[in-house]
This record gives structure tokens, sequence and C-alpha cells, in this order.
């Protein structure tokens, strides 16, 4: 383990990770501008690097880093502060010229998601770390692309632009359920469920998806659960006029080729007889999808 610490001094020439000490004293900038942190330590731990900041007393409410662990080679030892009010339940915000959006949840959970999104890329957005706050508020830390597009208003600036769902045409939402069928299978295949799932839980970057705002994201114990989660998925997507009948049998036939024993096993738990054949199930989900 690799542990290096730095300290600010009151010269104004010194310098710590293009934090400049001297903005303590400088008139011309605003109060949160001069504020930073007075001393800071930083870990590396195998691929991660932890780093601590401590604060002077502050009557700022906005999101102040007290620690951050993060990946190595993401340069958040400079990540002290995020312009938004402690507290909030998510923020996009630019670092170092690239988009990052935090979302509030428990320790644990970030801990959770860093550790998951790491052995498991395909599907999910890229989390890059964690940070705790001086409130002690703890958020979770995805990297996004540039010129990627979202569903959820909150979430669009910094170059991520709003998609409004309903100004897509007939064959840009086939293909937006086709995208959504595909990443949720992939999710499934690895037992793991999203958790009430809606577009905000969409993210789109060129011709891929991902699937974001992972904080419900949980490990399913029973292999038929995550059936009655893509089932309810299919029938949000029905009732909000993304998917069509044609859409949602072409979705429950991708799906249930790709997890015949999970759909077996549901199939099975449903009717309490073995399937004769995938069309069995196929026919089975798509009627609870319009039950």
């Amino acid at each position: 383990m690799k542990k290096t610490e730095y300290t600010f001094v009151q010269k104004p020439e010194d310098r710590i990770h293009s934090i400049d000490a001297g903005k303590h004293d400088e008139p011309s900038l605003p109060e949160f501008a001069r504020e930073v942190p007075v001393s800071t330590r930083e870990n590396d731990i195998d691929d991660k690097v932890v780093v601590e900041h401590e604060w002077k007393e502050s009557h700022s409410d906005l999101i102040r880093v007290k620690r951050a662990d993060y990946r190595k080679g993401e340069g958040f030892t400079d990540l002290y502060r995020i312009t938004a009010r402690d507290g909030v339940d998510s923020v996009c915000f630019t670092h170092n010229g690239f988009v990052y959006i935090a979302r509030k949840t428990v320790a644990e959970v970030a801990q959770a998601l860093y550790t998951a999104c790491g052995k498991i890329k395909c599907a999910l957005e890229h989390i890059v770390g964690y940070i705790r706050t001086v409130a002690g508020n703890c958020y979770v830390i995805a990297k996004i692309d540039t010129g990627a597009w979202v569903f959820d208003k909150r979430m669009a600036k910094h170059g991520v632009s709003y998609v409004d769902v309903d100004n897509l045409d007939g064959k840009g939402k086939s293909k937006l359920t086709e995208m959504i069928t595909e990443k949720i299978a992939e999710l499934h295949a690895s037992n793991l469920v999203i958790g009430r799932f809606t577009l905000n839980n969409i993210l789109l970057s060129g011709t891929d998806m991902k699937l974001t705002d992972l904080r419900k994201m949980r490990v399913s114990r029973k292999k038929s659960f995550v059936i009655d989660e893509f089932k309810s998925i299919l029938q949000y997507l029905f009732a909000i006029g993304v998917a069509g009948r044609e859409d949602v049998y072409a979705s429950v036939a991708y799906y249930a080729s790709l997890n015949e024993q999970g759909c077996g096993e549901w199939y099975r738990e449903k009717t309490g007889k073995k399937a004769s054949d995938s069309l069995d199930i196929v026919s089975r989900v798509e009627e609870e999808v319009y039950s």
C-alpha cells in the first residue's frame, strides 16, 4: 500500500493537486470558490485511491467532499467540492473535462455498486467511485460519455441531452424496446435485478445503451424472480406506449431464448407443470404482460 500525505501551507505560490491555496485570501472570488480543504491525505490501495480532506468550520450548504474512494486514473484527488446542495438526490457535474453523475445513497450500497460494476460492465453505467461529504451524506459517482442522451430532464446538462420519448416515431420506439430487452437480459444473466425500472434508468450513447441509476439493483436468489421483473418492465413499456404488441412478442421470444432455465422455472411455478416447448413459455409471459 502506498501512502502519501499533503498539507496546505499559506505561501501563495504553493499548489496541491491544482488547488491554489491563495484562493483563501482572494477577495475577487465568491466565498464558495475560495473555500478549499485545509489538508489532504491520499492512499493508494491496490487499484483504488482513497483521498481524505479536512475542512475548516463553514456554513456552506454545497457538497464538500470529506472522503473519496475512486478507481486509479480518474483524477479525483482535487474533487473536493460539487456545486450543488449537499443532500440533493442527484446531480450532473463536470470535473477535469469529464461529465459525471452523483447519486445520493448509503455507504453500503455505494461500495456494493462500485465493486459490482467493476466486474459487470456490459450493461451498466461506468461507476468510478463514491464520496462521503462533510454533512455525512454518501454519493455514488458514474462517468458519462459526452454526447449522451437521457429521458431524465434533471440530468440533461454539460453535454448530456434530454430526449422526449413522445417525439420518437414507431421505429424509434421499437428500437428502444429492443435495446432495453437486450440490456435487461444481460443484467439478468448475472442474477441481478434493477428494481423499479423507468425510462430514467436509460442512458443512450451513440448506438449503445447503458442502464443507469443502479441504486436499487440487487442480487436475485431465485432465477424465476428475474422473469417477473422482465414481465413488469414490458408491462411498463406497453402502458406508456413505447412497446407495441409486436415488440412485446419479439422481446419475450428473445429473452426466453437467452434465459431458458429461468423461464422454465418461472413457467413451472406459474402452471405447476413443465413447458412442452419455448412457445408455451413465450405465450404465458406475453399473456401476463397484458393481464
